[in-house]
């Protein structure tokens, strides 16, 4: 009887079902830099707007653009984490505490390399630093401290 069910439970889907393969450093690295100089970029708009609309203007459409493709990429990265969840039903199986095939060992491996390679923790510091840098000069320059 345990056979039977072991085998009316198997999803056929799942053996069809590609793991996707991560990214090498050098792709990483790159997504992480076009993250972080649009982040810098769109907090120097306050900055270039005391000096220049034409230049902050500029400034946000590069800033805009590189987060658009950043933002992208990690929708893409997001969305191939959920599918390998979804598909492999690793959430249900690890809460039933279900035995995991050898493909939802490699579904496993996959989500927690692309998490622990995964450079967005150092982007949401660097965002917040940079963040806080911008409030701090934008304040200085609207209040006259500084007169650059």
């Amino acid at each position: 009887m345990s056979e039977f069910k072991s085998v009316s439970e198997f999803n056929v889907k799942n053996v069809n079902f590609e793991i996707p393969r991560g990214y090498g450093t050098s792709v990483i690295k790159f997504y992480f830099w076009i993250g972080l100089v649009s982040a810098v970029l769109l907090r120097a708009i306050i900055i270039a707007d005391h000096y220049s609309a034409f230049y902050a203007k500029v400034i946000w459409y590069l800033g805009v653009t590189g987060y658009l493709w950043f933002f992208m990429h990690r929708y893409h990265i997001a969305k191939r984490r959920f599918s390998v969840i979804k598909d492999l039903e690793l959430l249900k199986k690890i809460r039933n505490q279900r035995k995991l095939s050898e493909k939802d060992i490699e579904g496993l491996d996959y989500l927690l390399w692309s998490l622990s390679v995964s450079k967005e923790r150092s982007n949401y510091l660097v965002i917040s630093v940079f963040s806080v840098i911008s409030i701090v000069l934008s304040l200085v320059l609207d209040l006259g401290i500084l007169n650059i």
